[in-house]
């Protein structure tokens, strides 16, 4: 079963290269800033990714997702906070002000 993963992150006295790194991070785990959309490329908010995971539930999901991004996290040495949200059929919009 498919699903949309979000995850939203803070990293604790950290310097722009280190949220670089960060994304980098976890971009290779499956979750980007940059979403297709309908209408073209869409940013999401600052230290927010999105993703699409295939799984066998919505706790599976979250918790491969969770201790994927803490383990990336944890062998850079970053300090953080780190919340993930899991749906099925998800949708999402965007816009700026």
């Amino acid at each position: 079963m498919s699903f949309q993963v979000l995850c939203t992150f803070d990293l604790k006295h950290a310097s722009s290269a280190d949220y670089e790194r960060a994304y980098e991070d976890l971009r290779r785990i499956g979750l980007a800033r940059v979403q297709k959309g309908t209408s073209g490329d869409y940013v999401i908010p600052t230290t927010t990714v999105l993703g699409k995971f295939t799984g066998s539930s919505l706790e599976t999901v979250r918790d491969y997702v969770r201790d994927q991004v803490k383990a990336a996290f944890k062998a850079r040495g970053f300090r953080s906070e780190i919340f993930v949200v899991v749906g099925r059929d998800g949708t999402w919009g965007s816009a700026t002000t």
